[in-house]
């Protein structure tokens, strides 16, 4: 006990091995969606974290996998409180005096621009985006403004008379 005095003994901690942790982290995120959070609640750093997702296959699989359940059951709430809206109280010199189911309708329209954009999401000439959407190059898109521009103007011409 002589040697001590003076100097602190430091109790090894024994921490959870790796594969424990990334296993709490994904399941964490699988709860969250939320990278920070579930790096901080398994302990271990963010940059790690991504530097094991992008050396292992797996890991970066089971993470997608995480990450899409999470968004899934976001997913889900929102089809909800679009479909049964949200009761908010009513206050009256601040009392609560009832309810009132109030609904979103920007929710409801977002909802259905995601999931069915051939219907819902029309460009202003009919065309509908989404996956069957062709992309266009920056100088075909300035020919585009360009042509609508002079029709713009053509039909400026023709009201002038």
């Amino acid at each position: 006990m002589a040697g001590t005095r003076g100097k602190r003994v430091r109790r090894q901690v024994k921490r959870p091995s790796l594969a424990v942790r990334k296993a709490c982290f994904l399941e964490v995120l699988r709860q969250t969606g939320i990278v920070s959070r579930a790096a901080r609640e398994a302990g271990l750093a963010t940059s790690t974290l991504y530097t094991h997702r992008a050396k292992q296959a797996k890991f970066a699989r089971d993470w997608d996998a995480a990450m899409d359940e999470a968004l899934d059951e976001v997913e889900a709430q929102l089809i909800e409180r679009a479909r049964f809206g949200v009761e908010k109280p009513v206050y009256y010199r601040g009392e609560i005096v009832g309810n009132v189911r109030s609904y979103s309708d920007q929710l409801a329209m977002f909802l259905l621009k995601a999931r069915r954009p051939e219907v819902y999401d029309r460009l202003h000439g009919g065309e509908a985006r989404g996956p069957a959407m062709r992309t266009i190059t920056d100088a075909a898109a300035k020919v585009e403004v360009l042509r609508r521009l002079d029709r713009l103007t053509d039909q400026s011409d023709d009201g002038d008379e």
